[in-house]
């Protein structure tokens, strides 16, 4: 009974596509996909973070054409 090579793995990189890796190649090429994978959540964080702060300055903005009373914080008692 023949044993099956293990010295190469094959690696999902996307679109369906799956790429043979030694296992040291497909080590460094999942590090570097987790560090691009983790630059593009710190680059989606900063713009979610820009978006709400927009939203919240046009709420206020609106609010104020309206004349409606400020919010409560969600932190005031309701009492």
């Amino acid at each position: 009974m023949q044993r099956p090579d293990t010295q190469h793995i094959f690696v999902d990189v996307g679109l369906g596509f799956h790429v043979e890796f030694t296992w040291s190649e497909a080590l460094n090429y999942i590090s570097q996909r987790e560090e691009k994978l983790s630059r593009q959540v710190e680059e989606y964080t900063r713009l979610i973070a820009s978006i709400k702060a927009q939203i919240k300055m046009v709420c206020e903005g609106i609010r104020e054409l309206l004349h409606l009373p400020a919010e409560r914080s969600v932190h005031e008692p309701v009492f």
